[in-house]
């Protein structure tokens, strides 16, 4: 038995159950769906409920045979396993139990839900959730169908598994725990959207020659011990909008910079060198861009002021040297701007009061002479 607690979930805005009267037919709540023809349930969406209490194998929920989805998410099921008898759910094509305090082993029956296309088990507890490398291995051999894979910081403990669906358009693998050599497989799933894998121990580099990818729009890579150099087809993804590549060990010099679809760009504490980016003209694209704490030296290039769209640039923790360029005024919606510890020898230009958008400005640790520019 559950009670219901507006407070059980902090992610939540709204209460799904919340308009729930025992008054009424229940086919006619919020989150409730039934197929009229047979008079079964098949759809029950509790997101964010207000649940509370131990989930038992006893609950009547599993007598819900025709049921096609099932959202228990963002709600507190704290110290409850993952019952086997999801696994007995076989209509099943949308499982989602993230974020509700669910721990313990993942079930290898999960694996018998094989007409699946999205699954979520997220968790925010690092130590909640486990899933063993054989059911892992299971999970991805009967789930055949998956478009959508999400298993946040749930603990895997493994090296990455070849045979995902190539239906995915969704993998969210981040904060796993998956290890060894980052398998070009992943660039071979031609249908993929959003690609998660940070903050893992994957190593390796990046393969240099991928085709395919077209829909590819957010890919993060953070905070894992890949090498090598960043491979220039990257910059060439037509969708993507999102790259986090961030706390690694990529080195050499960013190659052909063609992407004008990117809105946001994270190479942070790399071993990157070299700044002379070969950079779109005139993009207008909303942007953010942190390159800080690699090892760029020379010259700030001044073809940075053709980024019209630019909102965000962190140069910070390099050895560039030189003036900032005044091309820089041109960068109407800067909001930061921060050159934090460089070696720049020069008077703050005077261009500086035309940034009317600019909130955060970060010139210290730098060889910089004569006044601060006067605001308009």
């Amino acid at each position: 038995m559950f009670t219901i607690n507006p407070n059980a979930s902090g992610y939540c805005y709204e209460d799904t159950s919340f308009s729930w009267n025992k008054n009424t037919d229940c086919f006619s709540w919020n989150g409730v769906r039934c197929d009229e023809t047979i008079g079964q349930l098949i759809e029950l969406d509790l997101y964010c409920s207000g649940l509370q209490g131990t989930f038992h194998s006893n609950s009547r929920l599993f007598q819900l045979s025709s049921l096609k989805r099932l959202d228990l998410s963002y709600n507190n099921f704290y110290g409850s396993l993952i019952s086997p008898k999801f696994g007995e759910l076989s209509s099943l094509t949308h499982l989602d139990l993230s974020g509700s305090s669910f721990t313990g082993l993942i079930p290898a029956e999960i694996s018998h839900l094989s007409k699946l296309y999205v699954l979520r088990l997220q968790t925010h507890d690092p130590y909640g959730l486990r899933l063993g490398a054989y059911n892992l291995e299971l999970l991805l051999k009967h789930l055949t169908q998956l478009r959508e894979l999400d298993l946040y910081s749930v603990n895997i403990s493994s090296t990455i598994p070849l045979n995902f669906s190539s239906y995915l358009t969704t993998l969210w693998l981040s904060r796993t725990q998956l290890h060894g050599v980052f398998p070009e497989r992943f660039f071979h799933l031609a249908n993929l959207d959003y690609l998660y894998l940070s903050s893992n121990s994957l190593t390796g580099p990046i393969p240099s020659n991928v085709s395919g990818l077209q829909n590819l729009q957010r890919l993060f890579l953070s905070s894992n011990y890949l090498n090598g150099t960043i491979p220039s087809w990257i910059f060439s993804l037509p969708s993507l909008q999102w790259l986090d590549l961030s706390y690694n060990s990529f080195g050499g010099k960013i190659q052909e910079f063609k992407s004008k679809t990117l809105f946001y760009l994270s190479l942070k504490q790399n071993q990157l060198e070299g700044l002379d980016l070969e950079l779109p003209r005139v993009l207008t694209t909303y942007m953010i861009i942190d390159l800080s704490r690699n090892r760029f030296e020379g010259y700030l290039p001044s073809i940075i002021g053709d980024l019209v769209g630019l909102c965000e640039l962190n140069l910070s923790h390099h050895g560039l040297e030189g003036v900032i360029p005044a091309s820089l005024q041109h960068l109407s919606v800067l909001e930061l701007l921060d050159l934090l510890s460089n070696k720049i020898r020069a008077e703050i230009p005077q261009q500086l009061v035309s940034f009317t958008s600019l909130a955060v400005l970060n010139l210290s640790h730098n060889h910089l002479v004569g006044c601060i520019p006067k605001g308009k």
